[in-house]
Formats: structure tokens, C-alpha cells, sequence
């Protein structure tokens, strides 16, 4: 009679690990999938799902404020993005400050989950994103004040990440030291992943930097004739990413100024991958995330007017490789959280089958019990892959001086050999640079233009994609 209630309960646990939902990183492969293919129903549904949990409302609800965004939804999106934003800030004399999250609690902290337990903190670059972002909503809804606020924000935050990760990094106290076994285990796995993605990662110097955050704020400070900030923030654009500097200077001549910001596609997804480590006498497969695309390859945009190339845009924004990067910064301290819970598990698994109760019937149902609960928290770990999906591949820059009432644009995909005719808002009087921004997702494209310095109205409008 024992024997059956103990094998029912085993069964039940199974039963229940495999008839449970997809995981997630399943539900993000089919919400990306949405995004660029489908309706963006399940992207929406997934993003209002996770703005409902503890841990990833922060994500949820920059996901939301993002797909309100591909919508031409921009007061929908700027609501959500202000107060999550907000709440990352604090506002000194000295300017804006970041809050640094911090992981909390042990690190032997959720040893029956995995780091998906762990609040959503952003990474530098999607940080950054948002702030662009909210300064482009800000922009659309005709408050140039409010963008100019944010991209303050966007630049201050790479200037206190540079101050910080300038400082020496600190070592763990003596009584926080991992055993030998555990330190070789994650020094493993670290070495191999960042074997898929140091080729990528290495081609930018920090995740922390965005040239295009600067050169934004260059060109408001340009507009309001601040020639001496516009100047330094130019200078730091130049200085993350050369290819930026042909844009930095007005072009020659009278006209109208257009600057073009073409996104490419979607940033590459993490995926979830199981590494055999050795523990104690025995292996135990460990979750990881990584990255396994290989360096993208930016599309050759040009600009036309009249079937003549007048531009070519300049990738300056490598997000898949500070995505790249970021993990590889990050991937230390998850190699020792995943391998220190897997040394708990194995550890309870060992004690478990040495323990005497007095009785053989006690001592197996003991084993069995520890080794029902580290079988099940084994299926439904998983590695945590979780990030903003919604972002580009690779953002592209241009700028170029047309002739004034010039009433639209058309940008070129020279590979593909497709193309999209974008009309430019009129004011009457030429003012303002016209801010073109294209978000080409292969399924899904839009365009936006907006004016920087001007009255003309903003449009918005689905397109066509170029590289689809």
C-alpha cells in the first residue's frame, strides 16, 4: 500500500511537469514571431501577462509601451514608459542619477527555481532604448521639452555607468568564496559560452554605450543654437562610434535638413542551453542562456530623391553585439547562481540516501521524496532568457540637406532592391529638422517623422518592409 502511494505521487509529479504551459522561452519565440508576422496579439497578451507578475513587470510594461509604439499609439506608449522610467531616476541638483538594482537575498536564494525568480532589472542598452524611446513619444505628441528631458537622461546614464565601470571591481569576502568543485563548474561554462559570443561582443567596447542617444541630444542643442554642447555631445558619439561624424555637421547649403534613423529587423534571441558539469562523482546537465547567431550583417540603405542616391545610411547602433556583450558581462555571476543550486539539489540527493529513520520503508520514501522534488524543480528550471525582444538588430543613421518643399523621400534596400516612398510634413516655412525614423521588423515596418526645432505635424504610417 506504501509502495503505491509513493509511486502515484511520483506519477502525479510527472503528470504534472509535462502536461505544464510552454515555456517561456517557447511563449517569447511565438510573441516574436507575432511581432513581426502575425497580428501582435499574443506579443500584446505575453507583455500584459508579464506587467502583471512581480518579477517582470518592469519588462511587461516596456514591452507594452513598445508595441503601442509600432501601433502609432505614442500617448498610450509614452503613459506606460513615464512612470516606469520615472521610478529608475533620482533627480539631484547634479542632474539625473540611475538606481542600480540589486539581485538581493542569498545566492542559494530560489535553489527549487532558477534566475527567471529574480526581478527584471535592465540592462544598460535596454535601458537606453527606453529613454529614446519616451523622447521619440515625447516628440510625436509634440513636446519637445519632455525629449529633450529624456535624452538628458540617456547621456547622463552612460556618463555615471563609464564613471562606475571605470573602478576597480570588487572580490567576494573570504566567507562568500565558492568550493573548488562549484569554481570550476562555472569557470566551464563560462568558457564556453563565451566562446559563442566573444566574436560578436568584442566589437563594441561596453553595453553600456549609444552613440545615437548622443547624437540626438547634439541635434537639439544644435537647434536651440548651443553650439558648445552640441559640440561634446557630437564629440561622444564620435568617440563610441566614428561612423557617426559625417552626420554630425549640418549639411552645406539652403533647405530643408532630414535626418534618417532606419531600424533593422529584431535583436537576436537568447535561447535556453544545458551544459553537463561534474558534481561529485556524477553529472548534472545546468541551464544556461546564450546567444547563437552569428555577427549580423547591416543592410545598404540609401536615401533617393528624384531616383537619385543622395546618402547612404551608416550602422551606428550594433545592438545585437551590446546585447552580446551584456551577457558576457553578466555571464559569470549566472554560471556560479546555476551552479550552486545544482550542488544544493545534489547535495540534498546524497544526504537523502545516506540517512537512516529507523526504518526502510522511512529511509526510501526520504530518498524518494528528495529525489521527486529535484526532479521536478530540474524540469521546470530553465534558463533565464529573458529580455526586450522588441528591439533592432542594427540601427543606421543618415542626414542630408534637400531642397526646400521637397515633399518625400525614398529609402533604397541595395541589397534586396526594394523601396518605400516616405512624404515629409510641411510647415510653410522649411523650419526644424525633419526627423525620419523607420522601424523594419521584415513582416511589420513603419515610419514616423517627426520635427526637431519645427511646427510641422508628425505622421505616422504601416509601410512596406525592405528587407522582408
Amino acid at each position: 500500500m506504501k509502495k503505491s502511494k509513493t509511486g502515484t505521487l511520483l506519477v502525479a509529479i510527472a503528470c504534472a511537469v509535462a502536461a505544464g504551459c510552454k515555456t517561456s522561452y517557447e511563449a517569447a519565440v511565438a510573441a516574436r514571431q507575432d511581432v513581426m508576422f502575425g497580428t501582435g496579439d499574443i506579443a500584446r497578451q505575453r507583455a500584459a501577462d508579464m506587467a502583471e507578475s512581480t518579477v517582470n513587470r518592469k519588462l511587461g510594461n516596456f514591452e507594452l509601451a513598445r508595441l503601442k509604439m509600432l501601433q502609432g499609439d505614442f500617448a498610450g506608449s509614452s503613459a506606460i514608459f513615464a512612470p516606469q522610467l520615472d521610478e529608475l531616476f533620482d533627480e539631484t541638483n547634479e542632474g539625473p542619477v540611475l538606481k542600480k538594482g540589486q539581485i538581493g537575498g542569498n545566492i542559494l536564494a530560489g535553489t527549487l527555481a532558477d534566475d527567471r525568480a529574480i526581478p527584471y532589472e535592465f540592462p544598460d542598452f535596454e535601458l537606453l532604448f527606453g529613454l529614446q524611446y519616451q523622447a521619440l513619444n515625447s516628440l510625436f505628441l509634440g513636446q519637445q521639452d519632455n525629449a529633450r528631458v529624456y535624452l538628458r537622461r540617456a547621456t547622463a546614464v552612460q556618463e555615471q555607468l563609464k564613471e562606475e565601470h571605470g573602478k576597480p571591481a570588487e572580490t567576494a569576502a573570504e566567507g562568500e568564496k565558492e568550493s573548488e568543485e562549484n569554481t570550476k563548474n562555472a569557470e566551464t561554462a563560462v568558457t564556453q559560452i563565451n566562446e559563442k559570443l566573444s566574436p560578436v561582443a568584442d566589437t563594441v567596447r561596453a553595453s553600456y554605450e549609444n552613440s545615437l542617444a548622443w547624437y540626438l541630444m547634439g541635434l537639439f542643442f544644435e537647434k536651440e543654437n548651443d553650439a558648445g554642447n552640441a559640440a561634446i555631445a557630437y564629440r561622444e558619439a564620435g568617440r563610441i562610434n566614428p561612423a557617426i561624424l559625417p552626420f554630425t555637421q549640418p549639411p552645406a547649403g539652403a533647405g530643408q535638413d532630414v535626418v534618417v534613423v532606419y531600424e533593422e529587423d529584431l535583436v537576436d534571441q537568447m535561447e535556453p542551453v544545458k551544459i553537463p558539469l561534474p558534481f561529485g562523482g556524477t553529472v548534472w546537465s545546468v541551464d544556461f542562456p546564450v546567444y547563437n547567431e552569428p555577427a549580423h550583417v547591416p543592410a545598404q540603405v540609401a536615401v533617393e530623391v528624384g531616383g537619385a542616391a543622395l546618402a547612404v545610411c551608416a550602422p551606428v547602433v550594433n545592438v545585437q553585439a551590446l546585447a552580446y556583450r551584456n551577457l558576457r558581462d553578466r555571464i559569470p555571476g549566472v554560471a556560479t547562481r546555476n551552479v550552486t543550486r545544482a550542488a544544493v539539489k545534489i547535495a540534498a540527493q546524497q544526504v537523502a540516501n545516506h540517512a537512516r529513520t529507523g526504518s526502510g520503508a522511512g529511509d526510501l520514501a526520504l530518498r524518494l521524496g528528495v529525489m521527486a522534488v529535484n526532479a521536478t524543480s530540474t524540469a521546470l528550471s530553465e534558463a533565464d532568457t529573458r529580455a526586450w525582444q522588441t528591439l533592432p538588430e542594427h540601427v543606421h543613421l543618415a542626414r542630408l540637406r534637400l531642397p526646400a518643399g521637397t515633399g518625400s523621400i525614398v529609402l533604397r534596400n541595395a541589397l534586396t532592391g526594394k523601396a518605400c516612398e516616405i512624404a515629409l510634413p510641411q510647415d510653410g516655412a522649411g523650419t526644424g529638422t525633419r526627423l525620419v525614423w523607420f522601424t523594419d521588423l521584415r513582416g511589420f515596418a513603419t515610419v514616423s517623422v517627426a520635427t526637431i526645432g519645427g511646427r510641422a505635424q508628425p505622421v505616422w504610417a504601416r509601410t512596406v518592409s525592405l528587407i522582408n
